[in-house]
């Protein structure tokens, strides 16, 4: 288990930075960079919203930057705490890294308000967004003992 203890914030690292990299390509390529969202929850491939709608579909082109600008933000800080502090095993560090499986499963959940359109296959959160929430979850309870001995 002292490995797993030592190590498993590798797992962490990953997430936060495949989250900077989701925001980096929602912020300089659009709706375009994830068309099954629109699909999953509209039915509508943003071109297709396009053509039916231009205002919605600048309003999702906007919407979809704006978040890539939270994710970016979000991997960052995440990858810099789990560089620095969590790496020192500074208590705060691991309290604060539980917010990536709490805003994972808040992501979920706002999807699941929001509705999916039954047709279509459900949006890509929503699949990768459990694996978020169970896999950041199982390391935070693995590297607790290292954050807690005194």
């Amino acid at each position: 288990m002292g490995w797993l203890q030592r190590h498993a914030w590798w797992g962490l690292l990953a997430m936060s930075l495949v989250l900077g990299a989701f925001g980096v390509t929602d912020v300089f390529v659009g709706s375009a960079s994830d068309p099954g969202i629109p699909l999953g929850l509209v039915g509508l491939s943003p071109d297709s919203l396009r053509a039916q709608s231009e205002a919605g579909y600048q309003l999702l082109d906007f919407f979809t930057r704006s978040q890539g600008l939270v994710l970016l933000a979000f991997g960052l800080l995440a990858t810099i705490i789990l560089l620095v502090a969590y790496r020192r095993d500074q208590r705060w560090a691991w309290w604060t890294m539980w917010s990536l499986p709490a805003w994972s499963a808040g992501v979920v959940a706002l999807y699941l308000v929001a509705g999916v359109d039954a047709s279509q296959p459900p949006p890509p959160p929503m699949v990768t967004g459990p694996f978020f929430v169970v896999f950041s979850a199982l390391i935070q309870v693995a590297s607790a003992p290292r954050f807690f001995r005194r």
